[in-house]
């Protein structure tokens, strides 16, 4: 049982409970400790294995520190969204993820300007003469940025994405790597594919605490 009622257990089901901020609900306290303990038990529902996913890193030891816990914490069952993505990127056995900033930032300025040069960007950019300033390929990184956490940018036929979205490809291929921006749709594709990963193997429910509603 997760919080105040039993789920059908061969259903996926979704359910928002409202809590005081600052404090997880004490029904889930309840399973965090019986988790740790690795109580064995036939229902699912009442003592299964739980995936907590925290805003942040400091809300995690915060909560888990609130806890008084007498086993040990399976840590594979608490994630950030960020620890999450990156465990199931080293599951799946995908190029790693780089981060977008210092050189990597560069690298993808330069391949916009060569774009540029060749008429890639003809919405923003319409003659091959015109200098290309970092400002541009910012501009873009943030906007695919936003798309991506949407799950929209692949789908985006506004002026310069397209052509962003292959300088991004052809790099993860040419270096292989993972843009931080493409770790998502990468992750749903091998999903979709039949893959499941050993992080999210053998759990039976997925817990999202106090995270942003565009999550």
């Amino acid at each position: 049982m997760l919080g105040d009622d039993d789920l059908p257990p061969t259903e996926h089901s979704v359910t928002i409970e409202e809590v005081p901020a600052g404090r997880i609900p004490d029904w889930l306290k309840q399973h965090i400790r019986l988790q740790s303990l690795g109580k064995p038990s036939s229902d699912s529902n009442r003592h299964g294995r739980i995936l907590i996913i925290y805003p942040t890193e400091k809300s995690k030891r915060q909560a888990l520190s609130s806890i008084d816990l007498r086993g040990a914490i399976d840590r594979t069952l608490h994630h950030t969204m960020d620890s999450l993505i990156s465990s199931l990127v080293a599951d799946l056995r995908l190029p790693r993820v780089i981060s977008n900033q210092g050189p990597l930032s560069a690298i993808i300025h330069a391949e916009c300007q060569k774009e540029s040069s060749r008429l890639g960007f003809p919405m923003i950019n319409p003659l091959p003469e015109m200098k290309w300033g970092k400002g541009k390929t910012e501009a873009l990184a943030n906007l695919h940025h936003h798309l991506s956490r949407e799950l929209v940018a692949e789908r985006w036929e506004g002026p310069g994405i397209p052509t962003f979205r292959r300088v991004i490809t052809r790099l993860e291929e040419k270096l292989r790597f993972t843009h931080p921006d493409m770790a998502c749709e990468r992750i749903i594709d091998a999903l979709e594919d039949g893959i499941t990963p050993f992080t999210i193997s053998g759990i039976d429910g997925i817990i999202m605490l106090d995270h942003s509603p565009v999550m």
